[in-house]
Parts: C-alpha cells; sequence; structure tokens
C-alpha cells in the first residue's frame, strides 16, 4: 500500500485511548491512497500521557539542533495506543513498528527533508493551539515524491542535498493543530514547518510520530 494521490480528507467526528471515529471511511481512504487528517485524535488523557513523559524528562535518546529525541519503540503506551488503532484500521493490522516523540526549542527550524522506512506515518501534535506564535508555520510539509530506489538511508533520511529531486515537486501543507493526526506514507519526503511557538517551557512544541509498516530498507 502506497499514498499516490494527493487528495487530503478531514476527518471530523467524535475505547479509551482515541476519540469517536468513522474508522470505515478512515481505512477506506488509507486503502485509496490518501493523505488522512484526523483532528481531535486522542482522548485528552492519552495526550497529556504522551506530551508529560517527554516534557518531564531529564534523558534523551538523540539531541538535535533546536529539538530532542525520545524513542518509544517498545514502550506500554505505544504498543497499546498501536493495538487501539490496529482494531479500528484493518489495514494497518499487525503492522506497528516503533514509535517516538520530539521536543522543540521554542524557535528553531526543526526536522529538516527525509523520508522514513514506513508504510504509513502517523504524525500528532500534543502542544496546545494557545501555545502557537505563528499558525503560517509549525506545521508539516510533505513532498508527494519517494526516494530513488539506489538511493541509502544516509541518502533519503540524512542531511543529503534533495534540492534537485524535489525541484519540481509541489509540497503539501499541513496546518498545525492541537491533537491533529495526519495519516500519510512515511516515505514520501516530509519536514517541519519550522518552529516558531511562544516563549516558555510550557509552550514547547511536541510531536508524537507512529510508524506502520516497512518500506525502503
Amino acid at each position: 500500500m502506497s499514498i499516490k494521490n494527493q487528495k487530503l480528507f478531514l476527518v471530523i467526528g467524535l475505547t479509551k485511548m482515541l476519540n469517536n471515529k468513522n474508522w470505515n471511511l478512515i481505512n477506506k481512504r488509507l486503502l485509496d491512497n490518501n493523505i488522512i487528517i484526523i483532528d481531535n485524535f486522542f482522548t485528552e488523557d492519552t495526550v497529556n500521557k504522551l506530551k508529560d513523559r517527554i516534557k518531564h524528562s531529564k534523558n534523551f535518546h538523540n539531541i538535535y539542533e533546536g529539538y530532542k529525541a525520545i524513542d518509544y519503540r517498545k514502550d506500554n503506551l505505544s504498543i497499546n495506543i498501536a493495538k487501539k488503532i490496529e482494531k479500528n484500521l484493518l489495514c494497518l493490522k499487525d503492522s506497528f513498528v516503533r514509535a517516538w516523540s520530539f521536543i522543540y526549542d521554542n524557535k528553531c527550524k526543526g526536522v529538516d527533508i527525509h523520508a522514513d522506512p514506513s508504510v504509513i506515518n502517523i504524525n500528532t501534535w500534543l502542544t496546545k493551539n494557545e501555545s502557537v506564535n505563528n499558525f503560517n508555520l509549525n506545521g508539516l510539509v510533505i513532498y508527494p515524491k519517494k526516494p530513488p530506489k539506489h538511493w541509502t538511508r544516509e541518502q533519503w533520511n540524512g542531511n543529503f542535498d534533495k534540492t534537485d529531486l524535489l525541484k519540481d515537486v509541489r509540497p503539501i501543507h499541513i496546518g498545525y493543530k492541537y491533537n491533529r493526526a495526519v495519516f500519510f506514507d512515511g516515505s514520501f519526503f516530509h519536514k517541519t514547518n519550522d518552529v516558531d511557538m511562544k516563549e516558555g517551557d510550557e509552550n514547547k512544541r511536541i510531536s508524537y510520530t507512529m510508524l506502520f509498516g516497512r518500506n525502503l530498507e
């Protein structure tokens, strides 16, 4: 399964890690190769658990320029969330690979253009809208193009210059919104649309990403 079209679907809806949704519709949209936007995705309790554990962490697996990362590949919370998602979306059944969170400086570039080795990424934002300083930034940019088959992981996931490859690709901009989940083919190139949040630790941009299925590798 891959996402070939660039149609976006905003799925609004109102057990209990995820809020109630029209899962049959979402499953169909994914099978039809679409990018899916689902607002109000997690329950408030789940958001708070996901947010607080990185917000108050003293240990990080990776520290990058402008943001820090914790890998939640095998933690119980991520596994339980994945099971709930897979139960509701049969197209993702038994395909969970890993999860991670990023916490960003209040103003930074964020994650640069890269691809992930997954069939589906679920990218969610956990910081309240009131913390956003500039809604023209802070979101996600997806380039609907995959790496050439001969590229190495360092080329498609690292800092390798991708300018020539993407020069004729029209990017898709997904606006930031609290508790918004974006489902898309992880092997599409994508990046953070820069970060501009209000000052203070309580306003830091926090994201949570899950990978389903294996691709590229």
